[in-house]
């Protein structure tokens, strides 16, 4: 492999393992606690490399953040094309499949040191994809934002309560449990 490739190779290891370290430290405090020193220290990484790609603390969060989002957005994209089936859509399946794959960095994430305005951004996210599966043609109104809103935040909350218990249900059953609990929200 060229130089260029070696180098490609190094970076995304080291930003690897500067996601890890900070997965770890938010397993125990809250972002504005942790250091960039103690942060580079986990990570076995100097402070020039840590500062040669992020700006602090804050902005690899982001971008750990953003990267989620963007993966999520992927996975749950089959989700809702199939609302009106009885069996939970197999995208909802791989989603549970990617929080128990990225469980470490998703209870970090959502978890008590989290970052609250990633869960919002998350929230949001999801929102904006099922705020249209849940209107009802006979009815005008904020009907459909309620509802979404309110499936948004119990499923949220499901994923929350799973990943805090260590994940005990299979993610093809919390599929089935999610999908029950959506349509239920639905048929209001």
């Amino acid at each position: 492999m060229n130089a260029k490739g070696d180098a490609n190779r190094s970076v995304r290891q080291t930003k690897r393992r500067l996601c890890e370290a900070l997965v770890a430290l938010l397993a125990t405090k809250p972002a504005r606690q942790i250091t960039v020193r103690e942060l580079t220290t986990l990570a076995g990484v100097s402070r020039g490399t840590f500062y040669f790609h992020y700006c602090d603390i804050y902005d690899l969060l982001e971008q750990i953040e953003t990267e989620q989002l963007t993966a999520l957005h992927q996975v749950t994209d089959g989700v809702l094309a199939g609302l009106d089936g009885e069996a939970p859509p197999p995208a909802l399946e791989a989603l549970f499949c990617f929080l128990q794959n990225n469980e470490a960095l998703c209870s970090a994430l959502i978890g008590p040191n989290g970052d609250p305005q990633f869960v919002q951004r998350l929230k949001e996210t999801i929102s904006r994809q099922v705020v249209g599966h849940f209107e009802h043609p006979s009815q005008t109104g904020p009907r459909a934002a309620y509802l979404a809103g309110f499936a948004v935040n119990g499923c949220l909350g499901s994923v929350e309560k799973w990943l805090q218990d260590g994940r005990q249900c299979p993610p093809p059953e919390m599929a089935r449990l999610t999908w029950h609990a959506i349509r239920a929200v639905r048929s209001l």
